[in-house]
């Protein structure tokens, strides 16, 4: 399935119209495989463009789609056009179980690195393959493996992130696996390798968190420094008033003096999902992600790290007065343009995260600037019959923004999924060109539930606006101004029925001039 759109349309500026149309590059939005029963999980990893316009993507253990099979994974190559020009496919023996896989490109070359582990789960490998010119699959090569001796794992977790690349080629991994003891406290064995850009393993660091790190528990996101001679990872612990940290690694792998989140009050990040990620046009580290604390439950942060004064930066963005999740999952959810801007990535809106629910899970997609401060918020939906779970953003060589994950959707009464990518023109996000952002499906408020009952809420970062609200017949049910983040109606007396919405914003040449709409049913 897929949907090109090709179009021109008027910029519009909050307070001034102007009348040159430019060209508007065309987007797609493409499911890359027939739909499945919910019964998968693990579509994707990362993607990678090519320098000549390609994207290629890992798609991972999808069962039912394979016919329950989970000892092989697949890579496919996608235009610029969003058509799939090849479907690669990767084997590995019915001995092993497919536990992730990622991508890096090195001097033009597409490398796969293919995290397996055994099926009787005493011991894990790192198969490494790369793709030629014409997208054909190279030889498997095992560079590392892992004997877990008398101990059976119950967990093997591998970092989605690709690996680290230095200015020399050589290349940092992180996994994690996990034990479950009789005494139900997990013990988490990490490990941090780094090779040359042969391959060849050059340093390699093991932990037990339990026994060795007093309770520092490490996650799988890490990123170097600005000229990459540290890395840094996040960490937390159960027993500290901060929670979390940023460590420092030198370039042996060796762990310095880590960097607490502080804030007042102290907060629990126990939903930190996102990957930290170095800015390549300031050098400087983000992050940003869901988190959890008595006074403001949760909320989505940004973070930026000041290695040399020894600081994390965090600034909520989000107000949201209920205990509905913002949340990232696992993925790339920081997408750095050249005009400076930053695109973060998450799904807003979530009671159950594995439940249906039509007309919910949007794409949640704040624009902060290099000082932290958000300059507008969107929102992406491929319709209200689906939920949107897309968990990663990437620009791309032709100045476009492109997001990966999956939709959900009901159909005969079962749960369908598919992974699903769109792609937009990066000017799109420009809070100036509200009319170019429609023409995509980008919008700059929501309004839940839908269908609804005693209350409409409407979100949305806008201010100095003014929300309207009539009936079918066109009367004027409610208006009032927009101050807040989430603003509740009580619409208890009105009747069942349907009622358009409409969010102006106020200017001294224009008025009120609209700049969403939409309908709501009660």
């Amino acid at each position: 399935m897929k949907k090109v759109l090709l179009f021109a349309c008027t910029l519009l500026l909050p307070l001034v119209m102007i009348s040159q149309t430019p060209f508007i590059e065309p987007s797609w939005d493409l499911s890359v495989i027939e739909p499945i029963p919910e019964k998968q999980t693990n579509l994707y990893t990362n993607m990678i463009e090519t320098d000549n316009g390609f994207y290629v993507v890992p798609l991972l253990s999808v069962d039912e789609y394979r016919g329950g099979k989970s000892d092989c994974a697949e890579i496919i190559v996608i235009d610029q056009d969003g058509e799939i020009i090849k479907k690669i496919l990767l084997e590995y023996g019915e001995n092993y179980i497919v536990n992730n896989v990622v991508l890096d490109i090195w001097n033009d070359t597409i490398n796969i690195f293919t995290h397996l582990i055994g099926k009787d789960r005493d011991h894990a490998l790192i198969m490494h393959n790369y793709l030629y010119d014409d997208f054909a699959l190279g030889k498997h090569k095992e560079i590392s493996r892992n004997d877990f001796g008398n101990k059976v794992r119950t967990e093997y977790n591998i970092s989605r992130v690709p690996p680290l690349i230095d200015r020399e080629g050589n290349r940092t991994m992180f996994y994690r696996y996990v034990d479950y003891p009789v005494n139900s406290h997990s013990v988490i064995d990490w490990c941090m390798m780094k090779f040359d850009s042969e391959l060849n393993l050059l340093s390699k660091k093991e932990y037990i968190e339990i026994e060795d790190l007093e309770c520092n528990i490490f996650m799988a996101t890490f990123t170097y420094n600005a000229d990459s001679s540290q890395y840094y990872m996040v960490s937390y612990r159960y027993d500290y008033p901060y929670y979390y940290f940023m460590n420092v690694f030198d370039m042996e792998l060796n762990l310095m003096e880590p960097i607490p989140f502080e804030s007042n009050p102290p907060v629990n990040l126990l939903g930190f999902n996102g990957n930290w990620a170095q800015n390549p046009y300031d050098g400087k580290i983000y992050a940003i992600g869901d988190i959890i604390h008595p006074n403001i439950k949760y909320e989505i942060c940004a973070f930026k790290i000041d290695v040399e004064n020894g600081v994390v930066k965090m600034n909520k963005f989000t107000n949201t007065p209920s205990n509905h999740m913002n949340n990232i999952v696992h993925g790339n959810n920081l997408c750095f343009l050249p005009n400076g801007d930053i695109l973060g990535l998450t799904i807003w809106d979530i009671e159950d995260l594995y439940a249906y629910k039509p007309d919910a899970y949007y794409a949640y997609i704040p624009v902060f600037d290099t000082n932290m401060k958000k300059k507008c918020e969107w929102f992406y939906s491929k319709g209200k019959e689906y939920n949107q779970l897309l968990s990663q953003i990437c620009h791309t060589r032709d100045d476009g923004v492109i997001l990966l994950g999956e939709i959900r959707y009901k159909k005969d009464n079962e749960i369908f999924t598919e992974p699903y990518i769109v792609k937009f023109p990066a000017s799109a996000f420009n809070p100036d060109n509200i009319e170019e952002a429609h023409a995509h499906g980008l919008h700059l408020a929501v309004v839940y539930p839908n269908p609804g009952g005693d209350v409409m809420n409407i979100r949305t970062g806008l201010r100095n606006a003014v929300l309207t609200v009539y009936d079918i017949n066109g009367r004027k049910v409610h208006e009032q101004e927009v101050i807040e983040d989430v603003t509740s109606i009580d619409a208890s007396a009105w009747s069942s029925g349907t009622y358009v919405w409409k969010l102006g914003v106020r200017s001294v040449e224009l008025g009120v001039k609209e700049v969403e709409s939409g309908k709501w049913v009660k």
